[in-house]
């Protein structure tokens, strides 16, 4: 195994950080890294905002379900898709800026290889990151707090740090279900996989003292019935054509 695979292999969430800001220069260096990924067409649909504002940081945890770490990380992000440079372009020319669901998919596409680069910089210098789903929450909300354009799609959080825990590793599925061949797998072959998986995965939850919930549970307690359903109406009102 390489260095590159071991550092990979080697990622944590951290959600506990220590009381140390980080510079611009591990920032930069690390948003030059996030460039580097690839990009649909050189569309480079994406933008890095990071938020200082100790107000809006409070705000935020609020937004977010009470994560106290979005307030308390090294730096906290926001990670847009971005459309509006595009619809910039098009206006000065003249021309119409049309918003598909294939522009929105490689708004979403492109931020999100750029932002998985951004964090594999990060914990190469020894920092922890933890995306934060919860931005979602109430985009509307998020986006009167950071009064952002049309075309300026924010998709999640990023918190970065000096990390204050040491986690162990979450377990993930077998490689073997998530890579087939030709064809996809049965859903006997897809149950039974899972069913392994489950054991594993409990174990892990009962040794961080949590719940002893298995995966199995998890996911269908999470998509039994749709969540954060206003999110079509919210992309929409930022010029979005979902259909």
């Amino acid at each position: 195994m390489n260095e590159v695979v071991r550092h990979l292999r080697a990622h944590r969430s951290i959600r506990k950080y220590q009381d140390s800001p980080l510079t611009d220069e591990q920032i930069h260096a690390a948003v030059v890294a996030g460039q580097a990924a690839s990009t649909s067409s050189a569309v480079q649909a994406y933008t890095l905002m990071q938020i200082t504002d100790p107000s809006k940081l409070e705000r935020l945890v609020e937004l977010t379900g009470g994560q106290s770490k979005v307030a308390h990380c090294g730096a906290f992000f926001v990670v847009c898709g971005d459309m509006r440079r595009h619809e910039l372009l098009c206006q000065r020319q003249g021309q119409p800026f049309e918003v598909s669901l294939e522009t929105f998919i490689v708004a979403v596409v492109d931020a999100s290889l750029f932002a998985q680069n951004v964090c594999v910089a990060f914990e190469s210098m020894g920092l922890g990151i933890c995306y934060i789903g919860g931005l979602r929450n109430d985009l509307d909300e998020v986006d009167e707090l950071l009064d952002l354009p049309t075309g300026v799609l924010p998709l999640y959080g990023l918190c970065v740090g000096e990390p204050a825990e040491r986690p162990s590793a979450r377990p993930r599925l077998p490689a073997e279900l998530i890579w087939c061949r030709d064809h996809y797998p049965t859903d006997d072959e897809v149950l039974s996989q899972i069913d392994a998986y489950d054991t594993q995965y409990q174990s892990y939850m009962e040794a961080r003292g949590a719940a002893a919930v298995s995966w199995s549970m998890r996911m269908v307690g999470q998509h039994a019935q749709a969540r954060r359903v206003a999110l079509a109406h919210y992309y929409r009102t930022k010029g979005v054509k979902l259909s």
